[in-house]
């Protein structure tokens, strides 16, 4: 396998784990901070089907298995997508964990998460397996968004010509930006216009010391000391901007079914679509010494209440 071929999970911190006895219902930063539960008066993510494109999923895990839907795993097409690491699992509970009596809650918890194996218990795997994922998620999947806490330095004509075969069906694909600190450059694919780029902030809403710098980085989401799901039927804490990818999924989620039930006219079929919907409705990061917000911040933290205060 040719060394620009290869992708794997970002470096990443983990700090506690819980077991669900411990977590009972616990409602993480990203949740109270900004004002979830108010969100989802209007919206809880109903009818809108995410593919997670990762290490597969805890399929048996009590506080994801009813948001669940079929998935495909291309390290082992045999197997069904179990997940033999604990990233996307993770991944999975920050969009749809249950708002149930146990464990934590999701960003949309009445979304569906579709998992899609392409890593291995390494987090390792090839970029071409991650362009199949995709493909699949649109074809077979039906996905309406695209979840991915993965990639590159490298550029991948056949990454990004999947991506944009998912655009031009109307399916964005949202992605970690890398944990690489201060770059010159976003990782790949969130690197490609055609995805909607996030990086990190902490508790204080200022940038994760790890969050990658970039003109392409597009929004800032909650990506340190993120609670979420594990394997077997655990939690745990963890810190990256492969945590603040799926936060961003979750709202596109929240805003996607909104848009769907009410008629709100607002137009959610590209990444540009959604920039535009996004940018007017953040906030900024709170690091004062940052002089070119645009490549430290993108366009600012998203921020679930004021777009849910222009929708109305």
């Amino acid at each position: 396998m040719k060394k620009n071929k290869e992708c794997s999970l970002f470096p990443y911190e983990r700090e506690e784990v819980f077991s669900i006895q411990d977590a009972m219902q616990k409602a993480g930063w990203n949740v109270t901070a900004f004002d979830l539960p108010s969100a989802w008066s209007k919206s809880k993510g109903e009818g809108v089907k995410i593919a997670v494109i990762d290490t597969g999923v805890d399929l048996d895990h009590p506080d994801l298995v009813k948001n669940l839907l079929p998935g495909m795993n291309f390290i082992d097409p045999s197997s069904q997508p179990w997940d033999d690491n604990h990233h996307g699992t993770h991944v999975a509970g920050i969009i749809v964990a249950e708002n149930n009596d146990i464990g934590m809650v999701g960003v949309a918890p009445s979304s569906k998460v579709i998992p899609i194996k392409v890593l291995d218990r390494h987090g390792n795997g090839s970029l071409t397996n991650v362009a199949k994922g995709i493909r699949w998620a649109v074809d077979e999947g039906k996905a309406d968004l695209i979840c991915m806490s993965l990639g590159s330095p490298n550029p991948v004509q056949e990454v990004r010509k999947a991506v944009q075969y998912a655009e031009s069906k109307g399916v964005v694909c949202f992605v970690a930006a890398g944990n690489s600190g201060m770059t010159k450059n976003i990782f790949y694919p969130a690197e490609y216009p055609e995805t909607i780029a996030i990086g990190s902030i902490d508790e204080n809403l200022s940038r994760s010391r790890f969050s990658n710098t970039g003109h392409n980085l597009d929004f800032m989401a909650p990506g340190n000391r993120i609670f979420s799901t594990v394997p077997d039927n655990w939690y745990a804490v963890l810190s990256g901007t492969s945590m603040a990818a799926p936060f961003a999924t979750g709202v596109a989620a929240l805003v996607l079914s909104y848009s769907r039930k009410n008629g709100s006219g607002m137009k959610l079929s590209t990444a540009e679509d959604y920039r535009n919907a996004f940018r007017s409705h953040t906030i900024p990061i709170t690091d004062a010494l940052l002089k070119d917000q645009k490549f430290y911040q993108g366009f600012g933290i998203l921020e679930p209440r004021k777009l849910f205060e222009a929708l109305g």
